[in-house]
């Protein structure tokens, strides 16, 4: 019987996108507070260059978190800064991001939580997925709220999967994972012994387990489960 819903964040709740050139405009003039001088154009393609080495780390079922991501990019640069300063820099990540969301969560979140725990899972090196929850108002029907940069272990390494289910204080067999990343989400749900439905929003078909084109139909699906 399932007893919890764990969702991805990102393609599953919400579409984010991030202005880096503004997150690097404000962050040249906070660290020359540090004495860190860097061109605007140098920290964004710094900054893209870390988005790709995050993705290598994964393969090891690595995270890093903010402080350890903004220093991976500033070592490009030749430089380093203190927590202080990254957290600020975190902070520009935030304020320069828009999110679209997927459903409407204002329905189906309080539906949901009528039957089921609600938890979020997320690969996310910083806490704008918490953060962007609370402020909508949707943080309260979720009873726990991961980031793999919380244990700086990610999906889809069963491990991650196991402290959720610890949070939520249910079995594997209780609980079912809904993503769109077949890898992270649903082969990493899988492999932990977790149930599995895949948002496939264009229709592809490239996975023959449970699928739901949007989210909205998950009451649904969770009836067949």
């Amino acid at each position: 019987m399932i007893k919890a819903v764990i969702f991805d964040y990102g393609g599953t709740l919400a579409e984010s996108n991030t202005s880096w050139n503004d997150v690097s405009e404000k962050a040249v003039e906070c660290l020359s507070l540090d004495g860190i001088d860097v061109k605007a154009i140098d920290f964004q393609n710094a900054i893209m260059d870390t988005v790709e080495w995050r993705r290598t780390i994964h393969t090891e079922g690595r995270e890093a978190d903010s402080h350890e991501f903004f220093n991976h990019a500033l070592g490009i640069l030749g430089h380093s800064a203190g927590r202080d300063a990254t957290d600020e820099l975190e902070m520009y990540v935030y304020e320069a991001g828009e999110t679209e969301w997927l459903a409407d969560l204002d329905a189906l979140l309080p539906s949901l939580s009528e039957n089921y725990k609600i938890a979020l899972l997320s690969n996310a090196w910083l806490e704008a997925p918490r953060q962007t929850l609370r402020d909508k108002g949707y943080g309260r029907w979720f009873d726990v709220m991961v980031c793999s940069y919380d244990i700086k272990i990610s999906k889809p390494d069963p491990r991650i999967f196991q402290h959720t289910l610890n949070l939520l204080e249910v079995d594997a067999s209780e609980a079912v994972m809904v993503g769109d990343s077949i890898k992270a989400d649903i082969e990493g749900a899988i492999n932990a012994g977790l149930e599995a439905i895949w948002v496939d929003d264009e229709g592809t078909g490239e996975w023959k387990g449970h699928t739901v084109k949007n989210i909205s139909e998950l009451p649904e699906m969770l009836k067949k489960i």
